[in-house]
């Protein structure tokens, strides 16, 4: 299993960028390897989605979120998958003064498939700058 985490004060505004996380739809136009995502929401803040993956190799997962816009959070946990056995997270966001944003993100990814840890650590933890980046500037749109 690899956890990783992302906890630092952006410059973007937190309603924006919490809209930008729950587009999940929007996922394939700024987050690195996301190919797909199918969303179905469900009332009281809660969606499934399905998303398409390029990485080494084609993934699919379906995960449950739960929407808390008033908190600045949003929970998932994993549904299904070809791949992983698990993954769960939240984003945590709180605003931090006039355009800037308190981000709290934490992951926790476990494969199927045997993966030593310390490639496990790099896929997970490698990937959160860019991803970060990614959401940062698609909520300045």
């Amino acid at each position: 299993m690899a956890t990783a985490e992302f906890k630092e004060v952006l410059p973007v505004d937190r309603d924006k960028l919490y809209a930008a996380i729950i587009r999940y739809e929007d996922y394939p136009k700024f987050v690195e390897g996301c190919t797909k995502v199918v969303v179905d929401r469900k009332p009281g803040g809660k969606v499934r989605c399905t998303y398409h993956i390029s990485m080494m190799k084609n993934v699919v997962y379906t995960l449950d979120h739960v929407e808390k816009p008033e908190k600045g959070e949003v929970h998932w946990k994993l549904v299904d998958s070809d791949t992983f056995k698990m993954n769960q997270g939240r984003w945590k966001i709180k605003s931090a003064g006039e355009g800037k944003t308190d981000v709290d993100y934490e992951v926790d990814v476990e494969f199927k498939i045997p993966v030593p840890s310390f490639l496990l650590n790099r896929i997970v933890k490698g990937s959160l700058p860019a991803m970060m980046k990614g959401f940062q500037k698609q909520a300045k749109k």
